[in-house]
């Protein structure tokens, strides 16, 4: 016996397809709309350090494609939440967006008991745009040559030595924590307000190890005032293809990386986060883009927002975990 569908379900039904073929219009007619005015994008760290560099690279590539210009705005503090706070908080129109990482969406969510900002709920993942390692290195004058002579030192000397780092909770800060719980080691933790200001006070000694990224240590390899020993990542740099990953030099397990992504605010249309997707994975394939990224050390990633999310649900399960291990307290 066939049932015959009511008139009220009927209608029912009929006014959510209804709803539903408006939604789909206003969200297909917003991003023909789009953008139709300056594209502000907010760096929640300040100018020069890695998300500055790869943000302006960005910028100056996305503003030919989508016909406006895209203005780099730095919002540095708090790890990167009063940038994100920002964004997340903005007109969902795609004429703001943040360019975050790991830090802002699955670092700082445990470091702050008064976060205004919820890292799923609160924004529309966009793209993923790059993967960039972490070096650990030494003053030169430190007589180890290797990670595991460097635990053999901190072993023999509880205590001796520090590792300075762009802050507390930051991925550097984390990648020495992990150093210590995996190598059986007391490091004492230096945080500076970024990683520029530690550089002076490991030049001298006074700070001997510092975590930092291949971005911004370069030129300080290159000019001889840093030992490097390891880098983080799963698998080498090609940058730095004869310097081991941290469990190559000792400490199976051992990984910990940066990423960069972009993020709009929550409830963006979905057509205009695939236009933007669309337009930042056309940039990550220009070859003078992915060449001057590399040569900074980073790889880029271009991906769907689905991937994104994905990655920010398994860093803030990850990240979670090292913070509680290294009883980090929340401000």
């Amino acid at each position: 016996m066939t049932r015959r569908s009511s008139p009220s379900t009927v209608s029912a039904a009929s006014t959510c397809a209804a709803s539903l073929a408006l939604v789909i219009a206003c969200s297909s007619a917003a991003a023909q709309d789009f953008p139709n005015r300056p594209v502000r994008m907010v760096v929640p760290f300040g100018a020069g350090g890695v998300s500055d560099i790869i943000g302006r690279t960005l910028a100056s590539r996305m503003q030919e494609g989508l016909g406006q210009p895209i203005i780099v705005d730095n919002r540095g503090g708090a790890g990167g939440s009063i940038g994100s706070d920002i964004v997340a908080k903005a007109q969902p129109d795609g004429h703001t967006i943040l360019l975050g990482s790991n830090g802002t969406h699955a670092i700082v969510p445990y470091l702050y008991k008064n976060l205004r900002y919820d890292p799923i709920k609160d924004f529309t993942p966009v793209a993923m745009i790059a993967i960039t390692p972490t070096v650990l290195a030494v003053n030169p004058e430190l007589p180890v040559k290797s990670v595991k002579e460097l635990i053999a030192y901190a072993r023999a000397k509880p205590g001796a030595l520090s590792f300075g780092s762009s802050g507390i909770g930051s991925t550097s800060h984390l990648a020495g924590e992990m150093l210590g719980a995996l190598g059986g080691v007391t490091l004492t933790h230096v945080p500076y307000k970024n990683a520029s200001a530690a550089y002076p006070d490991v030049f001298a000694g006074r700070v001997p190890m510092i975590f930092d990224s291949v971005v911004s240590m370069t030129q300080h390899l290159k000019a001889g005032k840093l030992r490097p020993l390891a880098v983080t990542t799963p698998k080498r740099v090609a940058t730095l293809p004869d310097l081991p990953t941290m469990a190559e030099a000792g400490l199976p397990g051992y990984a910990i990386t940066l990423w960069i992504a972009m993020f709009g605010p929550g409830g963006m249309p979905p057509a205009i986060t695939t236009r933007l997707n669309k337009e930042i994975n056309r940039v990550l394939t220009l070859p003078e883009v992915r060449d001057q990224m590399a040569a900074q050390g980073s790889e880029v990633t271009p991906g769907a927002p689905a991937d994104l999310l994905a990655a920010v649900k398994v860093d803030l399960k990850r990240m979670g975990e090292i913070v509680k291990a290294a009883k980090i307290q929340p401000e």
